[in-house]
């Protein structure tokens, strides 16, 4: 047996073997399990599946030299020159995808770019002011209108008198008493 016949052996025998412990570990509620061994099987599926690839170019590949030397064709890096120098001749000018970037043109460009982001930058800042201005009190009335639908009903509210409510001193605390630091203090105090 070959060291490929033995390779694709084993791979074929892991996917076999991991597809059938990945199904019974799902029936047996061993979702752990389960998944250790969908990832098995998902790595020697594609192992199994770059080796039929490899495999395939590497054939691919031989017939290819196969079919240069009966033809007699010379190799693709034993290029003529004359045909060569004709692609050459041939071909077009570059493509220059950016040349508002031209070094040469900037001097142009740049006060441009830089004018219209500060007219942009005045428009926005405009519309930012008059949106504030106008949408403002139609914004608090539409979300007290939202509001009103989750609302308690009045007689459900307890008022509270807040003179009695605690509330923090603004005196100098003993830091060496721990509950001190934890209580409020009344708010005559």
């Amino acid at each position: 047996m070959t060291a490929r016949r033995f390779a694709y052996t084993a791979l074929f025998g892991t996917v076999a073997a991991t597809g059938w412990y990945f199904f019974a570990y799902l029936t047996r509620w061993e979702w752990n399990r389960a998944i250790i061994s969908a990832l098995i099987f998902l790595a020697a599926e594609l192992a199994l599946l770059g080796a039929l690839v490899l495999d395939r170019i590497g054939r691919l590949r031989g017939e290819i030299a196969e079919l240069r030397d009966r033809r007699d064709v010379p190799p693709a890096r034993a290029t003529r020159p004359e045909i060569l120098a004709h692609v050459r001749d041939a071909a077009p000018e570059p493509d220059r995808p950016f040349e508002w970037l031209d070094p040469d043109r900037t001097t142009v460009f740049i006060p441009v770019l830089l004018g219209a982001g500060v007219i942009v930058s005045a428009l926005a800042w405009a519309v930012e002011r008059l949106a504030r201005f106008t949408a403002g009190a139609s914004l608090e009335r539409d979300l007290a209108r939202r509001l009103s639908a989750v609302a308690l009903p009045r007689s459900l509210l307890v008022t509270v008198d807040d003179s009695r409510a605690p509330r923090w001193s603004d005196a100098p605390l003993d830091t060496t008493d721990a509950a001190a630091l934890l209580r409020p203090t009344a708010s005559g105090t």
